[in-house]
């Protein structure tokens, strides 16, 4: 089962091993929408709008790992910032 697996460098060019590496198996992360009904609906308007549909993410996630496995393109986000870079890909 493949992984979502997110790096954290402190440094801009992502070089040596990341500060922070995170891997969450694809059957967990499925879960994470349906999770999100746990937190307050307040808070959820808040940060994400109301608008949207947490269950329809679970879709989504999924045609999004099988696009990138099948693409050969495992690496989903680049975020770099003055101070460091994040790496958010799929990993088999």
């Amino acid at each position: 089962m493949p992984s979502l697996m997110i790096f954290v460098w402190r440094n801009r060019d992502g070089t040596g091993d990341p500060d922070v590496e995170v891997k969450i198996p694809m059957s967990l992360a499925k879960w994470v929408p349906r999770l999100m009904r746990f937190v307050p609906k307040r808070t959820r308007e808040e940060t994400w709008g109301q608008d949207v549909d947490f269950e329809g993410m679970i879709g989504d996630i999924e045609r999004l790992v099988k696009e990138a496995m099948e693409g050969g393109q495992p690496e989903l986000v680049t975020i770099k910032t003055r101070e460091g870079l994040v790496k958010i890909t799929i990993e088999k």
